[in-house]
């Protein structure tokens, strides 16, 4: 298990949730201190499904607490596969719960498993949600080809 790389997608995850760097930081860092000292994972799957559940928790905990700021442009985080501005539009306009799940999946390239867990539902659930989420981005970029 990669600390360093699992520190980054937890991190990634929150600061797309809560579009602010040092709040991401707190959130993520809150994450693994309570994960460390639940000592409960023995996998890296199970690490990954309650660290992304604490960090959905407490991202939500903080976006009630405050209004978000507009998401800037420049992403942290590896290079993120969202390089055409027609694309980057459309993962934008889906709903919020889907633009979580495009990240998970293929930004941060989680197993279906911990998608899955990390949502409470199951892997069929996740292959559904993310079909229709890809067929809604097809589609919104049909519409926007001349």
């Amino acid at each position: 298990m990669d600390i360093e790389t699992i520190y980054d997608r937890i991190y990634r995850y929150c600061y797309h949730r809560l579009q602010d760097r040092q709040t991401a930081e707190d959130a993520t860092q809150e994450a693994f201190a309570r994960w460390l000292a639940a000592g409960v994972c023995r996998t890296e799957n199970e690490a990954m499904r309650y660290l992304y559940a604490v960090a959905r928790n407490l991202c939500a905990d903080e976006y009630r607490r405050r209004r978000p700021e507009p998401l800037p442009t420049d992403l942290p985080g590896p290079d993120i596969p969202v390089e055409n501005l027609a694309l980057r539009q459309a993962v934008a306009a889906l709903p919020q719960e889907e633009q979580e799940l495009i990240l998970m999946r293929y930004v941060n390239r989680e197993p279906v498993s911990v998608i899955a867990g990390t949502l409470g539902v199951s892997r069929f659930a996740v292959y559904r949600r993310t079909s229709a989420a890809l067929e809604k981005l097809r589609e919104m970029l049909k519409e926007d080809e001349p």
